[in-house]
């Protein structure tokens, strides 16, 4: 596999592109990285009363549904999205996972977790007071992706 950087000044947006001979799993997976690396650093749109804020992706702890709407929440705030929690699914990187059926958090901000075998297990972030639960039905999957983002490190 060779590795090519072009640097061309007249670019408006850094852009990168993979030549391959075929789809494969490595070719997914380094379109994974890339797409979780420059995530992070994305921004979204989200509204607060009748104010529309752009925060980063890394700046959120985690959506979840209340009522008809999408609560977006970050260490100290709570915003409103018009996107339905499968539509952020679809967009958001890898550094996100759906946690319950109302709720997708940020993995990349776990400061702990509080296992509880017969329910739902407790999560907290780092530099905030929220907590989130993991249901039963989705902690395997939740553990094993946390493994797996420890190990890539």
């Amino acid at each position: 596999m060779k590795i090519k950087i072009e640097i061309d000044e007249n670019l408006t947006e850094d852009e990168i592109v993979i030549h391959c001979k075929s789809l494969n799993e490595d070719i997914f997976s380094i379109q994974k990285k890339i797409t979780d690396a420059v995530g992070s650093r994305q921004q979204m749109a989200v509204t607060k009363g009748e104010t529309e804020f752009y925060l980063t992706l890394e700046d959120i702890l985690f959506f979840e549904t209340v009522g008809n709407a999408v609560a977006v929440h970050t260490a100290e705030q709570i915003y409103q999205t018009k996107l339905r929690l499968y539509e952020l699914e679809e967009i958001l990187p890898g550094s996100f996972m759906r946690v319950s059926k109302s709720t997708i958090m940020n993995i990349g901000r776990i400061q702990s977790i509080h296992k509880n075998i017969t329910g739902a297990s407790e999560v907290e972030f780092v530099g905030s007071p929220k907590k989130v639960f993991v249901s039963r039905s989705y902690f395997k999957p939740f553990m094993s992706k946390l493994e797996e983002k420890r190990l890539s490190k």
